[in-house]
C-alpha cells in the first residue's frame, strides 16, 4: 500500500471518528425561565444546545429592562414581568431555588408589603373617586429576586460551554421528513429567520426542537407553521390568557407617602383603579440607585388591559396608553386617597415607559394542567411553558415544565 493510500485511509477513519462522536444539537425556542431550564439540563449532559430569543435580552417574562433617559442618558433598571419568586411548592424547585441562593443568583427581598383595598364613592358626583384602605402584612412571606436582576436567573443557567444564545432571532422551523434508514440519524430541524421566504439566514439543521411561547403556534405567527406538528398546535388555540399593562415610572427622589411600603397588591372589586400591582423597584436587591432617584413598576389588573387598550391600536400607542393610564391612576387618584390631599405629594416623573404583555397569565385546560410538557416523538419536538402543569402562570411551574422537557428528551436518546 503506497503513501497517498494510507493518507486516505486515514483521512476516511479519522472523518467516520467525528461524524461517530458528533454530539446531539438541541434548538430552544425562547430564554426564559422554561427554556433555559431545558437548556441547562441538556447542557451537563453533553448536548450542543442553541438558544434563539425573538427579544433584546434573556428572560421572557423574567427579563429585566433597561432604559435610559434621553436628556442625560442616565440608566434606569426594572423588573417590568414577574416580580418575586415565592415560597416553593414543590421539593423539586425547593433544591433549585436553594443552589440559586448558595450561588448568588438570588436575594430575599425583605421589603414591607401590604395589600390596598380600592372602594368606589358611589354617592360622589365625580365617578372616577374611591377611596383606599393601606393594611400593611403582618405575617412575613418569602420573596426572592433574581441577583442585580430578574433576568440573572435565566442568564446564569445559560452560562454554559454547551450552550450558545442567539437574540433578537426569532426563528422559524421547518420539519425535514426523513423516513428512510439511512436518514434516521440526520438532523430534523431546519431554521431559518427572516420575512422573505426566499432570501431567509439559514439558521442552523438541528436533531431536536424545544418550544417554549404557545403562541409559536398560533394561527398569526410563522415560527411552527411549516413544522408538521398539528398536534401541539391545535392545542395550545385553545389555552386563553390575560394580558397585562406595565409601566417603569422614575420619580425625581423618593415618594414620601409610601416610603414605609415596597410593594402594594390593589384588591379592586369593582375595577375603580387600573392598578393590580404596585412596587418600589429600587427596593430590590441589587437594584439601590445613588442618585436620590427612585424606579417604580406599575402593573395593572386583571381585568384592565382589554377595558384600558380598547380602541388603541399600534405598538408605540399602546405602550403609551398603558404608561398614561396607569401612571394617571397612581399618582391623580391613588396617592391623594392615601394622603387626603391632592397637593400632599409632589412627585416629579422624570422618565416614564410602558409596556403590554400580550399573555401574560395563561388560563390552561384541564389537559394541559395535568402535563408539565408535551412530547411529539415521531417528530423529535417538546413544548414547554408557564402554561403546563398545576403552578400556570408562575416561576416555579416553568422551571418544572423545562426540566421534564430536557428529561422527556434525554429519555427518547438513551
Amino acid at each position: 500500500m503506497n503513501l497517498q493510500s494510507k493518507s486516505l485511509i486515514q483521512l476516511l477513519a479519522i472523518m467516520l471518528l467525528q461524524t461517530a462522536v458528533q454530539p446531539l444539537k438541541v434548538a430552544v425556542l425562547g430564554s426564559g425561565i422554561s427554556g433555559a431550564s431545558a437548556a441547562r439540563t441538556l447542557a451537563e449532559r453533553g448536548i450542543q444546545v442553541t438558544v434563539f430569543e425573538a427579544g433584546r435580552g434573556i428572560g421572557g417574562r423574567t427579563s429585566t429592562r433597561i432604559t435610559r433617559d434621553d436628556d442625560n442618558g442616565r440608566r434606569y433598571q426594572f423588573d417590568h414581568g414577574a416580580q418575586y419568586i415565592s415560597k416553593p411548592k414543590s421539593e423539586e424547585f425547593g433544591n433549585a431555588l436553594e443552589d440559586w441562593k448558595r450561588d448568588g443568583w438570588v436575594k430575599e427581598w425583605n421589603g414591607n408589603f401590604g395589600s390596598l383595598a380600592v372602594v368606589s364613592d358611589d354617592d360622589d358626583d365625580d365617578d372616577t373617586a374611591f377611596s383606599v384602605k393601606l393594611e400593611v402584612e403582618s405575617k412575613k412571606k418569602e420573596r426572592w429576586v433574581g441577583y442585580p436582576g430578574m433576568h440573572s436567573i435565566c442568564r446564569n443557567l445559560l452560562h454554559h460551554k454547551n450552550i450558545r444564545v442567539r437574540l433578537q432571532t426569532r426563528a422559524d422551523a421547518i420539519y425535514n421528513n426523513n423516513d428512510s434508514d439511512e436518514e434516521e440519524n440526520s438532523s430534523r430541524w431546519d431554521l431559518r429567520n427572516g420575512k422573505d421566504k426566499k432570501r431567509q439566514n439559514h439558521l442552523g439543521s438541528f436533531d431536536w426542537l424545544i418550544a417554549t411561547d404557545r403562541n409559536s403556534g398560533a394561527h398569526f405567527r410563522k415560527d411552527l407553521s411549516s413544522a408538521n406538528v398539528d398536534e401541539f398546535r391545535n392545542g395550545v388555540r385553545d389555552i386563553r390568557s390575560i394580558k397585562s399593562l406595565t409601566a417603569m415610572v422614575t420619580f425625581d427622589e423618593p415618594l414620601k407617602l409610601l416610603r414605609n411600603i415596597d410593594g402594594m397588591e390593589f384588591v379592586d372589586p369593582k375595577g375603580s383603579s387600573s392598578l393590580g400591582w404596585a412596587a418600589r423597584d429600587t427596593s430590590k436587591p441589587g437594584r439601590e440607585r445613588t442618585d436620590g432617584r427612585e424606579c417604580w413598576v406599575l402593573q395593572s389588573h386583571p381585568a384592565a388591559a382589554n377595558t384600558v387598550l380598547r380602541g388603541v391600536k399600534g405598538i408605540k400607542n399602546i405602550r403609551e396608553k398603558a404608561r398614561d393610564v396607569l401612571v394617571s391612576d397612581f399618582l391623580e387618584r391613588v396617592v391623594p386617597a392615601l394622603s387626603g390631599d391632592r397637593e400632599n405629594e409632589e412627585a416629579v416623573v422624570v422618565h416614564a415607559v410602558g409596556h403590554r404583555w400580550g399573555a401574560a397569565f395563561p388560563l390552561p385546560s384541564d389537559e394541559y394542567a395535568e402535563m408539565d410538557s408535551q412530547l411529539i416523538r415521531d417528530r423529535r419536538f417538546v413544548a414547554c411553558g408557564d402554561y403546563f402543569g398545576p403552578l400556570s402562570g408562575r416561576v416555579e411551574g416553568a422551571y418544572l415544565s423545562g426540566i421534564s422537557a430536557a428529561e422527556k428528551l434525554c429519555r427518547e436518546i438513551e
